[in-house]
């Protein structure tokens, strides 16, 4: 029994880890570009340095009306933690993938929200 209950949640574990869903960034623009969701995380790329997308990411949460609880800044990447209303964790991490080229991952709760995560990410699209 124990055996069994053992090897079906190292299945669920693979499957929801394993699990990577195409995003359509700009269906409207026409854009070929995509973006990933796997594991709760958005994953989408961003043409700007990290700095700038790091003061318009803080400026549009802060719109949004988010609160900032914090941000840890290391030498190729910028994390910005926010709470929503109902107290869901919002984790921004910036990372710089090749000069002036970005990639951005977002997580909206526990388990990850994707049309939320969309939301965040088309408001700092569009305010770049």
């Amino acid at each position: 029994m124990k055996a069994t209950l053992i090897t079906l949640l190292a299945i669920c574990a693979m499957i929801v880890t394993g699990c990577t869903t195409p995003v359509a960034i700009d269906p409207q623009t026409g854009q070929e570009q995509l973006a990933e969701y796997r594991a709760g995380y958005l994953y989408a790329p961003l043409d700007a340095p990290i700095r700038t997308i790091f003061k318009t990411a803080i400026r549009e949460i802060d719109a949004m009306g988010y609160f900032r609880t914090g941000e840890l800044h290391k030498e190729t990447a910028i994390t910005i933690y926010a709470r929503k209303v109902g107290d869901e964790k919002i984790t921004l991490r910036i990372k710089q993938t090749a000069e002036g080229q970005s990639q951005i991952r977002i997580r909206v709760g526990k388990l990850g929200d994707l049309a939320e995560s969309q939301n965040i990410y088309a408001r700092i699209r569009d305010a770049l």
